[in-house]
């Protein structure tokens, strides 16, 4: 499964001057994509500027793979701070996910953000596509997170 196998993501966000993307280890929690970021990062200010984001998660290329066979999923939606009653849940799933970034939860400018999706486009590979609901999302992806 694509959401299994995957641990970063492509961030899009909105510069000054023109849209950006930015590379980004995520993990699920509740159907939202999780992300701990800086906010002496670029994307993270733009965020603050412009909250509606896309993130897209590909699956790894590999030498026996067709890049356009490569399954994937496009999100869209928006980036908020992950509200301080749920910190503690959605830092231990997101540590479960990306452990080595523990210690990054220690330096004062690193924020937990969640972006919940509200469409959601899949990609199985060449000529397999469709779009999936938010309530299908979550049902697929409730129980990430959990551990």
């Amino acid at each position: 499964m694509l959401l299994g196998r995957c641990r970063i993501g492509f961030l899009a966000t909105q510069g000054d001057a023109s849209p950006e993307s930015s590379m980004a280890p995520f993990a699920l929690y509740h159907g939202c994509v999780l992300l701990h970021l800086s906010r002496l990062a670029r994307h993270t200010a733009n965020i603050a500027a412009h909250p509606t984001v896309g993130f897209m998660i590909c699956t790894p290329e590999t030498t026996m793979d067709s890049a356009l066979a490569l399954p994937r999923l496009s999100l869209q939606g928006s980036m908020i701070p992950v509200p301080a009653e749920e910190l503690a849940p959605a830092r231990q799933a997101y540590l479960h996910n990306i452990a080595d970034a523990e210690p990054l939860f220690g330096f004062a400018d690193f924020r937990l953000y969640r972006l919940d999706p509200t469409h959601i486009h899949w990609v199985g590979g060449f000529g397999s596509a469709r779009s999936i609901s938010p309530a299908l999302w979550h049902e697929i992806t409730a129980s990430a997170g959990e551990s």
